[in-house]
């Protein structure tokens, strides 16, 4: 069994909403048995108003003899003015399940559920299922469908949908201290495929030396709305 702990020091980011990228959770499986990370990160801003933000995450991951591999990945994050009430909230749980069934191709089910109070998200479930496709390299593609459910407390009925749900992840290592990763998903609803929505993740980490590293993480999410967010942070990392 390896145990690990990370904890980073987030030294600007920005509150907007954000849609979680559970292919960045994913990591890299290449050993046997069960691995668990915790992160901490606890952010402050001072200007016209105090904010503090702090945010906690855990991923249990399994990755068998026989190649299945799967992970539980849950995140809190609170947020709130100085001397007065939350005004961010969010908690997250995210359950996934993957197996190789040809050569560079694994299908993979996955089940996850969040509520943001920042937005008004009283409850958010997906269930969906798809396939994942390695042909050159450390370039990843996934094509699936998921069945998602939203519930907004300014809104009295609940919204389903059957989705379309893609992804690229690309991920590249230079002079093995240096590692940049990109991720973009593509999804749409089956019943009108001109709503989408499009969302980036870029991540920058340099490992400095054996348990530190310092890394910036990039997110952008557009909505065929025309809704779109960019949050941009960074900081330091320790594993031990």
């Amino acid at each position: 069994m390896i145990k690990t702990v990370f904890i980073s020091i987030i030294l600007f980011s920005s509150l907007a909403f954000c849609q979680v990228n559970t292919e960045s959770m994913r990591g890299n499986n290449e050993s046997t048995g069960m691995t668990h990370n915790m992160s901490l990160d606890f952010s402050y801003f001072s200007g016209s108003v105090e904010i503090i933000q702090l945010m906690g995450a855990y991923k249990m991951s399994y990755l068998t003899n026989s190649n299945w591999y799967g992970f539980l990945a849950a995140r809190y994050n609170r947020a709130f003015e100085k001397d007065k009430e939350d005004f961010s909230n969010r908690v997250f749980l995210h359950l996934r399940g993957a197996r190789p069934i040809l050569a560079h191709i694994d299908i993979e089910g996955f089940i996850q559920k969040e509520s943001n109070h920042f937005i008004n998200l009283e409850d958010r479930e997906l269930l969906g299922g798809g396939l994942r496709i390695n042909q050159l390299g450390n370039l990843y593609w996934g094509i699936g469908i998921m069945h998602e459910m939203e519930k907004y407390n300014n809104i009295s009925q609940e919204q389903n949908f059957i989705k379309s749900t893609n992804y690229i992840n690309y991920q590249v290592n230079v002079l093995e201290i240096i590692e940049f990763q990109n991720i973009m998903y593509y999804q749409f609803k089956l019943e009108s495929p001109e709503d989408y929505r499009i969302l980036w993740e870029g991540n920058f980490t340099i490992n400095a030396s054996k348990g530190i590293s310092f890394h910036i993480n990039t997110n952008y999410r557009f909505d065929k709305s025309g809704e779109s967010y960019f949050e941009i942070s960074n900081g330091f990392g320790f594993q031990f």
